[in-house]
């Protein structure tokens, strides 16, 4: 029976593969080194045949080799892969691989379990799809409500690749996909179900989000089904049953999940799209100077954004807004769209020159610094002067380009260009079109004003591509970013970005009602006593600023241990630039070195670092040395005092925690509040201390941007929702999880252990830890909503403490299901391998290694029992009694270092001889052309008393007669299997033909027992999966 993510994602996968322009080609037969390259996979005929037709030259077997060769001592570095996708883009020894112009010019195959293998070492992707013989992607499939989801599979991918046994496929990799056929769930932030997409990584995959802007297109490139070559598809597969049934029906349609990622991913335009302009590498350098180098691949908003401006382009357009939400990449999108405008031009044969505008030096050096790390030459220019000679550049200088084709960009920093400057004047070229990037577009540009003239009047067939998170939208002014720069092109809003994991939720806290009443005191005593007036004097006397400081360290300290995490950053966003001096100047008191020592209980020390960052307060270097420092995981820097600076363009994943101690309006609002939403660790939310009440003026501008999509987008502005997670919802969470919780005594841990582990239901376990997760996600809300009951009786410390109660009962029932199924090839070995997290408590610095030696023997040998094909063989049985009886020997956290070394012994012995069984068993499946339902058979009729036959080689003889009939008579009446009665007569009368034809004597309880089992193994496989 064919494992149901075969059933119903891989093969219906494979079939749709061949509808939008791939050809399917059969790995049986196929030999490493004789039809393809073992070290790289390297399809030789495909590859010669579509070299020499793309080159136009005959390239001789010879040359292929010679070229493969190379190919393969390129993809031997530790660069992800970055010579040979120079060799995609350039050629190689004068050879184009890739025909991007003439996609019909290419050959895109797609095989299935094509085996990836250096030594003993191999996994093979479900469905590897090959461009011109080359594996650039794959794709790994899974079944529905797969237990962890897509995270099981990335985990399992994460390992392999960080071997460097694989680091040939994996440089070769271009991009991969990974689906379970489900919906996205766009309130669950781990990634567990849908369709995703990543660059290849040495380290943790980054997974995307794909959602297709443009279905009815990509439809209609799904060809009219082939019926001869579904059903090769499914025998090649060893699963012709299953063609025709309703479940494959229904996994064949263009829409399930699975197949529109293939469409929009993988169909043949879209790939060297992809190919050709979304992947850059990116290379930064420590503190250390040790470069680090990632591999990125356009996220989908880049992708159709780009989509769009060439549309607009088309269509005679010279400006317009790209309106992508903060934290979405729109430096990452500027630069890929440097490198497909470069060709758009050239096509016509324009040169294109680069403008990325901004108006801060700290902007100018964030966007240089982001175009140097995927390769770009930058000029930066910070004067009127510099800008108007670069304008005067005829463009030449563009040539200057990495390997990688990528052209110059110019960053041009405004902020202190003259007021009064007049429009440059330079020779006007036909042959030179001026791009300018305007960043941050929601700034107040207006209409006349000195830059924006300077910039029209320069060159008025200048391309004007405006970038915003937050557009202007209030028009009364005639800044309004439509008014200045166009209609928009592209839009991306912050719910989706959410949706995607690229953006968090915030929850808004506000500030305890007996500080507020407290702090109320303190004003009417600085009015009264102090006759203290004025906002700015009171809101920066020591009576306000020392309590306000106060609250803001202990909620501070209180929230890295409900969010179970110490490196997050705070950022107080103060009144006026003297509180922000003040607030600092009180920390700083604390500690002469500004590391302060903050008793938050008698047992309990916290140190407390602060930095103030004020546009007249030390120098830019210094403020910048700061800034790098906070965005460090490790940074000794905990909170950041603010006024004005850093509310926009400043991204640093560990601030979480926002205090904002006065109102802020608009666009300024939304930018300040995202400071914290960039996604950090497991981290739920970004959370905003609210002194300064910002509900209503949020409200409002949340208003004018909804009005502005309504306008833009009509009836789908109903899918927009509040960057801040919904109060109603919140408090609906809350009165679920009392709910919930009331069953269990949770102030005491020990009584609580002993309630779960009375219980075997995980589905109930579930719920009780995603209740005990969104708790703590919540912590703070709580009293807030009145739900004292929560809040008092059961401390954030102790929902952490619980939590970790329950995820190891649902580990050890996941462990007993394990041990106690006897399939090892499916469930009970991904369960085993997920699990083997140890904690080695008695082994010493000396013998790590052998800790690790031991926990990567102990995978290989359940890997090498997730390979057996047949668990009825006697001999399986025996070797998976002796493995469970030796896993529950191991008391794993005890081990010594001997008792490690003498287990690893016994475990080799257990591996080599599984492997030796699946070795055989692997080569009696090879005789039957892959399928192991007839390498089953054969082996039951051997050891099943009396035997038909001694003879390998005649019950071969026999049973192939029968697969080839069985399999021709399933695939022309695909319902026989829904008689079994009648299906196993047929099989039996098959049986007893092909016995004659060999000559062979039969009786009538032998035939039975073989063809009813063998009946029995083409309806399992053409039925639901259990």
């Amino acid at each position: 029976m064919g494992r149901p993510e075969d059933k119903y994602v891989k093969i219906p996968a494979l079939v749709h593969a061949s509808r939008i322009g791939y050809t399917y080609v059969s790995i049986h037969g196929k030999t490493p080194s004789v039809d393809y390259d073992g070290d790289t996979n390297i399809f030789y005929d495909s590859f010669r045949a579509a070299l020499s037709r793309i080159n136009g030259r005959d390239v001789d077997k010879e040359k292929t080799r010679y070229l493969v060769a190379q190919l393969r001592l390129k993809l031997g570095g530790d660069d992800l892969g970055r010579a040979l996708f120079t060799c995609l883009q350039t050629g190689l020894e004068g050879y184009r691989l890739l025909d991007f112009d003439d996609p019909r010019n290419n050959t895109f195959e797609v095989v299935t379990e094509l085996p990836c293998e250096n030594g003993e070492d191999s996994f093979r992707p479900d469905i590897t799809f090959l461009v011109n013989g080359m594996p650039l992607c794959f794709m790994e499939v899974k079944r529905q409500n797969n237990k962890d989801g897509i995270q099981a599979e990335r985990d399992r991918m994460f390992r392999r690749f960080k071997n460097p046994v694989y680091r040939r496929f994996v440089n070769i990799t271009q991009v991969m996909a990974f689906s379970n056929n489900q919906e996205y769930d766009d309130e669950d932030r781990h990634q567990l179900q849908g369709s995703f997409y990543a660059s290849s990584a040495y380290g943790r995959l980054s997974f995307s989000h794909f959602r297709e802007e443009d279905e009815a297109g990509m439809l209609s490139l799904v060809a009219d089904r082939d019926e001869a070559a579904e059903r090769s598809i499914c025998k090649d597969n060893n699963l012709a049953a299953y063609y025709g049934s309703a479940e494959y029906e229904s996994s064949a349609l263009p829409d399930t999940p699975a197949n529109r990622i293939i469409t929009s991913l993988f169909s043949p335009e879209r790939l060297l799209f992809i190919l050709r302009y979304g992947i850059c590498y990116v290379e930064k350098v420590d503190d250390d100077g040790i470069p680090h180098l990632q591999k990125h691949v356009m996220r989908y908003p880049q992708l159709f954004a780009t989509m769009a401006v060439r549309r607009a382009l088309d269509e005679g357009r010279r400006k317009g807004v790209i309106w992508h939400t903060q934290g979405s990449g729109k430096t990452a999108l500027s630069f890929f769209l440097t490198r497909y405008l470069r060709d758009y031009y050239q096509e016509r044969n324009q040169i294109a020159r680069f403008f990325f505008i901004v108006d801060r030096l700290d902007l100018a050096d964030q966007a240089a610094l982001e175009f140097r790390s995927r390769g770009a030459v930058v000029n930066v220019v910070n004067s009127r002067e510099e800008f108007g000679n670069a304008l005067k550049g005829s463009g030449d200088d563009t040539d200057v380009v990495t390997d990688d084709r990528t052209p110059v960009i110019t960053v041009v920093n405004i902020q202190k260009f003259d007021e009064g400057s007049k429009a440059t004047s330079f020779d006007y070229d036909l042959n030179v079109q001026r791009v300018y990037f305007i960043d941050e577009a929601h700034r107040d540009y207006k209409n006349g004003g000195a830059f924006l003239t300077n910039l029209v009047t320069s060159d008025r067939d200048s391309v004007k591509l405006a970038l915003t998170g937050t557009p202007l939208v209030d028009g009364r002014k005639g800044n309004a970013t439509k008014q200045v720069f166009g209609d928009y092109i592209h839009k991306y809003f912050y719910n989706q970005s959410i949706a995607d994991g690229y953006t968090l939720k915030l929850l808004r806290e506000d500030v305890r009602t007996e500080f507020k009443l407290k702090m109320q005191q303190v004003m009417k005593e600085l009015r009264e006593i102090k006759k203290l007036v004025k906002l700015d004097e009171m809101f920066t006397h020591e009576s306000y600023v020392h309590p306000l400081a106060d609250y803001i360290v202990e909620d501070y300290l209180q929230s890295q241990i409900a969010l179970n995490d110490e490196t997050i950053g705070a950022m107080v966003v103060a009144y006026s630039a003297p509180q922000a001096r003040a607030i600092y100047d009180y920390l700083a008191g604390l500690d002469p070195d500004i590391a302060t020592e903050l008793i938050v209980d008698e047992d309990d020390q916290k140190r407390v670092a602060s930095r103030l960052i004020l546009h007249d307060e030390g120098t830019k270097e210094y403020r910048r040395e700061i800034c790098d420092s906070f965005k460090k995981d490790d940074s000794p820097i905990n909170i950041l005092v603010v006024y004005n600076m850093l509310l926009t363009g400043f991204d640093a994943h560990r601030l979480k925690k926002l205090y904002l101690c006065r109102p802020i309006k608009a666009h300024n609002l939304l930018q300040a509040l995202t400071r914290v939403n960039r996604p950090y660790k497991d981290m739920a939310f970004g959370y905003v201390v609210d002194f300064a009440d910002i509900t209503e003026e949020y409200d409002k501008t949340n208003r004018a941007y909804l009005a502005e999509l309504t306008e833009e987008l009509g009836d789908a502005t109903s899918e927009y929702s509040s960057l801040f997670e919904d109060p109603k919802v919140v408090e609906a969470d809350l009165a679920r999880i009392k709910d919930i919780l009331f069953e269990y005594t949770t102030d005491n841990v020990v009584e609580f252990q002993n309630e779960i582990g009375q219980i075997d239901d995980k589905a109930k376990l579930y719920e009780l830890r995603n209740a005990l997760a969104r708790y703590k996600d919540l912590r703070n809300v709580a009293k807030m909503h009145g739900y004292e009951w929560l809040y008092d009786r059961f401390d954030v410390g102790k929902a952490q403490e619980l939590l970790r109660e329950v995820s190891n009962r649902i580990q050890m029932i996941n462990n007993k299901e394990a041990l106690a199924l006897k399939d090892m090839s499916t469930g009970a070995v991904n369960v085993l391998l997920s699990q083997i997290e140890f904690n080695f408590r008695r082994i010493s610095t000396d013998e790590l290694a052998i800790a690790d030696e031991f926990q990567d023997k102990l995978r290989r040998t359940y890997g090498s029992f997730a390979g057996n094909i047949d668990n009825d063989d006697p001999e399986y049985v025996n070797l998976l009694d002796e493995l469970r009886r030796k896993f529950e020997k191991l008391d794993i956290e005890e081990m010594t270092s001997a008792d490690m070394m003498a287990s690893m012994d016994e475990l080799d012995d257990l591996r080599r001889r599984m492997e030796e069984l699946n070795r055989r068993g692997a080569q009696l499946a090879k005789k039957y052309g892959g399928d192991v339902k007839f390498a089953r058979a054969h082996k039951r009729a051997m050891r099943t008393p009396p035997p038909l036959t001694t003879s390998s080689t005649v019950l071969f003889s026999i049973l192939g007669r029968v697969k080839d009939a069985a399999d021709q008579t399933v695939l022309g009446n695909h319902n026989l299997l829904g008689n079994r009665s009648y299906f196993e007569q047929s099989v039996r009368r098959m049986l007893v033909q092909s016995c004659k034809t060999e000559g062979i004597k039969f009786t009538a309880p032998q035939v039975r027992g073989i063809a009813d089992f063998i009946a029995g193994e083409y309806i399992d496989e053409g039925g639901k999966a259990a």
